[in-house]
């Protein structure tokens, strides 16, 4: 599928220019409060690929081990599972959903660190590291969602409004990379200025 190979390349740019600003021990790719979205139009496909801090998404970063914190993720992930919610488009594209994917928290401790979904998977189902961070120290989780969304009438999408914000109140701005069909794009989104159009 293209689509999927355009997502990565943009992932894969952004990683990179994250990579270069950030040089430093600050992994300035996790900042609360900041997340970033990644969003390809190809053809009648759409997909949009979000990632934010999970203090910002379920409102802590640690493992859920008490049932309140289990609750509270269980809520987190039901919310990321509503993407309606989350994303408006103008309704005359015709855009359906046909296609979600969870990322469950993950630990970002270095730039170097494989994140192979399936040992990720195992971390978070054992609540276990296999490299013994300090959370404290240096641990910070992200998690998100990739979405992929059919439209009918492809033309008629020339925006996509983010709403999350109302949702996610804690999330201030979202640094978002694209390749659309005029090309490629970068914005910054806030609660107040929440729209992006091409």
């Amino acid at each position: 599928m293209k689509a999927v190979t355009l997502l990565l390349a943009v992932a894969t740019f952004g990683a990179h220019a994250n990579h270069d600003e950030h040089e430093s021990h600050s992994h300035g790719a996790h900042e609360h409060g900041h997340g970033h979205l990644n969003l390809v139009v190809d053809g009648d496909q759409l997909m949009i690929e979000l990632q934010a801090p999970a203090a910002d998404l379920v409102g802590f970063e640690h493992a859920a081990k008490s049932d309140e914190d289990k609750a509270q993720y269980g809520k987190a992930i039901a919310r990321l599972q509503q993407p309606d919610t989350l994303f408006r488009f103008d309704p005359a594209a015709g855009c359906k959903l046909t296609q979600q994917e969870l990322q469950t928290a993950k630990e970002d401790h270095d730039h170097d660190h494989d994140h192979d979904h399936d040992h990720d998977h195992d971390k978070a189902a054992s609540g276990e590291h296999e490299h013994h961070h300090d959370h404290d120290e240096a641990g910070h989780a992200d998690m998100g969602a990739m979405y992929t969304y059919t439209c009918a009438t492809p033309a008629k999408l020339t925006g996509l409004e983010v709403t999350l914000f109302s949702v996610y109140p804690s999330l201030e701005n979202l640094s978002v990379q694209g390749i659309l069909p005029t090309g490629q794009t970068a914005a910054e989104l806030t609660p107040s200025a929440n729209k992006l159009s091409w």
